[in-house]
């Protein structure tokens, strides 16, 4: 099984995302047995939103089905993905620009979905699975505009039956213990993980 870890936390090794991405990589190896694990770390790509120039080259390649050139390497990773673990930290009710511009790069009519006859979108992807896994500052509560966006965007359009998450939340908040809150996210997430058998 083939697994896509899109690493989109900014603060590296002090990242509280990051070790919770790292107790569900390593549940993952337990539960699911052989697997290969492929990282994508936005920090250290240049994704880049699409621009009018940008978006016109891209295009015409989706119009010759040129699906081999570069700028659908991301695309092309996450299509092929049996299952995608996302780590982003929650950021002004959502995540961070960078991962917006990367589902971008993604969302490639012909590669990651098509559409049917009567307009509507049609998931192309391999994966069976999303989790999404984020630690927030504050509480999250009704307010998960990030995961709902992924479930919207790779559930509905890019075709991925099974989406999950899980959070640690109100990390900044005075008084909180912070570990406890952190340890007790890692149990949920090996508990959510270990349900998938």
């Amino acid at each position: 099984m083939k697994i896509l870890f899109v690493n989109g936390c900014l603060r590296g090794e002090e990242s509280r995302t990051l070790r919770l991405c790292r107790a569900a990589l390593d549940q993952m190896k337990q539960t699911l047995g052989d697997i290969t694990v492929e990282e994508l770390n936005l920090d250290r790509e240049d994704v880049q939103p699409l621009n009018g120039l940008r978006l016109a080259r891209r295009h015409a390649l989706e119009q010759a089905e040129q699906f081999d050139d570069s700028i659908f390497r991301y695309a092309r990773q996450f299509a092929e993905a049996d299952l995608i673990l996302v780590g982003v930290p929650y950021w002004e009710y959502q995540f961070p620009a960078m991962f917006r511009c990367y589902l971008e790069q993604v969302s490639v009519c012909g590669l990651t979905f098509c559409y049917t006859e009567d307009g509507r979108p049609q998931g192309l992807c391999k994966a069976e699975r999303l989790f999404y896994v984020t630690t927030s500052g504050g509480p999250i509560a009704d307010r998960n505009c990030g995961f709902d966006y992924v479930k919207t965007l790779c559930g509905g359009m890019l075709g991925i039956p099974q989406l999950d998450w899980a959070a640690a939340e109100s990390l900044d908040v005075w008084g909180v213990d912070v570990e406890a809150q952190l340890r007790q996210a890692e149990e949920d997430i090996r508990n959510t993980i270990k349900s998938w058998r």
